[in-house]
């Protein structure tokens, strides 16, 4: 599925083609994707280790393609975070205080 956005990643149109005739239309996107590092997920984490094999990893990881690589701009490796780091509820505002504004805090109109 990735391998078919290579082209219009790098031309910014897309072409849909039929029996009848073809029609290219405008595509101009920004693409963010999300991977694992390795099938089990925990390749490189400190507190769990991998249970793949390293030729897993390896096949894991070149699933894709070069050419797609190369037009990926930004990398970002996100490491493990503890779950009660991630819901301790002192930094922030809670989801339900927050639900009915808009942005920069404006009364939602929908």
């Amino acid at each position: 599925m990735l391998e078919v956005l290579r082209q219009p990643l790098e031309d910014k149109t897309v072409t849909i083609s039929r029996v009848t005739g073809s029609i290219t239309y405008p595509a101009a996107f920004q693409f963010v994707g999300a991977m694992n590092p390795c099938p089990c997920g925990y390749f490189g984490d400190p507190f769990k280790p991998c249970t793949c094999s390293p030729g897993t990893v390896s096949r894991y990881q070149k699933r894709l393609s070069g050419p797609l690589l190369d037009r990926i701009d930004i990398f970002v490796d996100v490491p493990h975070i503890d779950y009660e780091k991630l819901a301790d509820n002192r930094l922030g505002e809670k989801v339900g205080k927050g639900q009915g504004t808009g942005q920069a805090g404006a009364p939602n109109s929908t």
